[in-house]
């Protein structure tokens, strides 16, 4: 979660990719509460739909860390996808080596269209 120009979050070990952590982010996690409630448990196993149903770390970091890009969330945890909410409460994501953050809803689109209805 961006706030003030720096990054507050957390690591998921699971699932990281765009179709599964991406998805459950974008649909479930829309706004700064819910999102703040989930970083709030620290690192997990795996992303849930809700804080209730998501598996948590019971050893190692038991809270958020804050960065100062998502470029440091790449190198210094070394994951495969780093999501931000911005401060427009947009999801964005980066994967290492990014120079700019890809928009997530743009590429679920192009990914798991079936997710979108048509009106």
């Amino acid at each position: 979660m961006k706030e003030n120009g720096r990054i507050k979050g957390v690591t998921c070990n699971y699932d990281g990719y765009i179709e599964c952590a991406g998805m459950t982010l974008f649909l479930d996690f829309t706004d700064r509460d819910s999102l703040r409630r989930l970083i709030d448990h620290g690192d997990m196993s795996s992303l849930g739909t809700a804080v209730n149903n998501t598996a948590f770390l019971t050893g190692g970091n038991h809270g958020a860390r804050e960065y100062r890009g998502a470029d440091s969330i790449c190198e210094s945890e070394s994951v495969e996808y780093a999501y931000v909410l911005d401060e427009n409460r947009r999801w964005q994501y980066y994967r290492p080596g990014d120079d700019d953050a890809r928009d997530l809803e743009s590429d679920l689109r192009i990914c798991c269209p079936g997710i979108f209805q048509i009106t």
